[in-house]
């Protein structure tokens, strides 16, 4: 508080000596320039004009070019209004479609094969309990919103856990054909 005092008392002595030490008014110059002073300003001025006069000319020719008026395109198509005439109103017989495809015309036919998405489980964690002087572990498993803890020979989903170890399991997919293996790693 003391230090607060003493800041506000010496900023206030510090203006008043300033508002003390301020003129009344401004001070005015009276002096009046001399001949050769006159003299070299217009030589100055003179020396210039030939780069003002270019200048000017310069901003005249780019002036011209800005006040030829270049017509807008016409726009192909306006997003804001909608033609009655250019949609076909469907009838009755007819599903209702959102493609551009016409009656009669063929199906388009994919040749590349695209390849199923796997979501495998991940796993979040491994626990260890020794029961019976033998270890059971046990896996934290998640996939999107659904979480379980399991054991060997237990399901999470649509996996068969078949082994586990401290740090992956091994999963098996049982609805794909071929029971696909994956091996799942602590993250």
């Amino acid at each position: 508080m003391r230090r607060l005092a003493l800041a506000f008392s010496t900023s206030g002595v510090l203006l008043l000596a300033t508002w003390v030490q301020a003129p009344a008014a401004p001070v005015r110059d009276a002096s009046v320039p001399s001949a050769t002073d006159v003299a070299s300003a217009e030589q100055s001025a003179q020396a210039v004009a030939p780069v003002a006069r270019q200048i000017d000319a310069e901003a005249d020719r780019l002036g011209q070019r800005l006040s030829v008026r270049v017509a807008a395109p016409t726009p192909a198509r306006d997003p804001f209004r909608f033609a009655v005439s250019e949609r076909r109103v469907p009838t009755g017989s007819e599903p209702f479609s959102t493609g551009s495809v016409e009656k009669g015309s063929d199906p388009v036919a994919l040749n590349a094969l695209v390849p199923a998405v796997v979501v495998v489980p991940v796993l979040i964690g491994v626990t260890e309990d020794v029961v019976g002087g033998v270890v059971v572990r046990t896996a934290a498993l998640t996939m999107g919103d659904d979480m379980a803890v399991v054991k060997i020979g237990q399901m999470f989903s649509r996996f068969l856990v078949e082994s586990i170890s401290a740090t992956s399991a091994v999963l098996v997919d049982v609805t794909s054909p071929s029971r696909a293996v994956s091996l799942v790693s602590i993250r």
